[in-house]
């Protein structure tokens, strides 16, 4: 499942804190965004129910811990784009890339040494 603009924005949080979170704790961090707490609130449910954080009961408050790495968040996402835009390609991906913004020296080394490092394994 797809997170939006403003549920990334709380999933980073939780997952750059390493503990359990409330929504208060949350809020604090985002004042930025103006949002009331019942808005708040509406993201984390939602976040539930797509199956991305757990919800505990601590004192009287609700926590929200990560059910869903970032790593593997990002691999969901990264697999999907890739089928969706590239066919599955990750020879056109990076053709795209490298197009788009020509590597610098030293990324093309990093790539070929990780290229290296995964001949005979797929990629």
């Amino acid at each position: 499942m797809k997170i939006s603009q403003s549920e990334m924005k709380i999933m980073r949080l939780i997952w750059r804190s390493g503990e359990p979170l409330t929504a208060s704790q949350l809020m604090e961090q985002l004042p930025d965004e103006g949002w009331k707490p019942t808005t708040l609130l509406t993201f984390l449910s939602r976040l539930e129910e797509k199956g991305f954080v757990t919800v505990s009961k601590q004192r009287r408050q609700n926590t929200y811990s990560p059910r869903v790495t970032e790593e593997q968040y990002k691999a969901m996402e990264t697999r999907e784009f890739l089928e969706q835009i590239h066919g599955g390609s990750t020879a056109s991906l990076l053709s795209a890339l490298c197009a788009a913004q020509p590597l610098t020296s030293e990324e093309a080394r990093e790539l070929r040494r990780w290229f290296d490092q995964q001949e005979g394994g797929e990629l």
